[in-house]
């Protein structure tokens, strides 16, 4: 049985999906959840480096995701298949530092757009997974590094993936990328992959706010678009021009809450 996902968003980002045909990563540190931005390391943080796309797995109609995520309850709800994008395998080609014939697997952006002279995308093996809702302050606060004198990584796989118990309504499930920067604010080159400390420690900031990344063809076709609670007729008549226009496949619904709401 095929799974679905749902975002709630505006009519002017529903507009800018369907327009475009792909679906935005946003930094972590501009999530609804303040303490997301916070790790066990001092003075270190690498939220600004992850970016994430937010959706739920809930299929039910949930008010609490319309008022928190739409203008006034009058945007929309798109709902895809969980298999949105595509994945790339890959052996490295390149020679801007990384070495050649690595094996790239499940990467959500090809290696062209990988790895350049600004920055690097450095695929994750866990790119989409649930988040899990915990009290645990070592899980909602991760470490970084380890505490031995080569100051590695120690698992960016676990930023992004827990959160506290008071958002576990939200079912969320997320899509995640990490990027590193190759150069410093004064152009010193970095190496994104040998260089993590020296970014943190620094505070190089990640210079890119967002990332666009492609919706298959076959789930853009079976997009499915519910209407909030409280649009207008307008509104409505928007909403069902630009799927005329731009996804003619897509299918349209009025919300089961509407005439309920003041």
């Amino acid at each position: 049985m095929e799974e679905y996902i749902y975002h709630y968003t505006s009519i002017e980002t529903l507009a800018l999906i369907l327009t475009n045909k792909n679906i935005r990563f946003n930094s972590l540190k501009n999530v609804d959840d303040i303490n997301e931005t916070e790790f066990s390391d001092e003075n270190m943080n690498l939220s600004s480096h992850i970016l994430i796309s937010c959706w739920t797995d809930n299929d039910n109609e949930n008010l609490a995701f319309w008022n928190m995520y739409t203008p006034n309850m009058q945007g929309v709800r798109i709902k895809l298949p969980k298999i949105i994008f595509a994945t790339y395998d890959f052996n490295t080609t390149n020679n801007i530092g990384i070495m050649k014939n690595n094996y790239v697997s499940n990467s959500l952006v090809p290696e062209s757009e990988c790895f350049n002279k600004n920055y690097w995308i450095l695929p994750l093996k866990d790119y989409f997974f649930p988040v899990e809702y915990t009290d645990d302050e070592n899980l909602l606060k991760p470490k970084l590094f380890n505490d031995d004198i080569n100051k590695r990584m120690y698992n960016a796989g676990n930023i992004g993936k827990y959160k506290s118990k008071i958002w576990e309504f939200q079912n969320e499930v997320r899509f995640k990328i990490l990027i590193m920067p190759t150069s410093d604010i004064n152009k010193n080159q970095l190496h994104p992959l040998n260089d993590v400390f020296k970014v943190l420690e620094k505070n190089i900031q990640n210079t890119i706010e967002s990332y666009y990344i492609s919706i298959l063809e076959e789930s853009f076709e079976r997009m499915e678009i519910t209407l909030g609670p409280k649009c207008n007729l307008a509104q409505e008549l928007i909403v069902k021009s630009l799927i005329e226009k731009y996804n003619p496949k897509a299918k349209i619904f009025k919300n089961r809450f509407s005439g309920l709401i003041r």
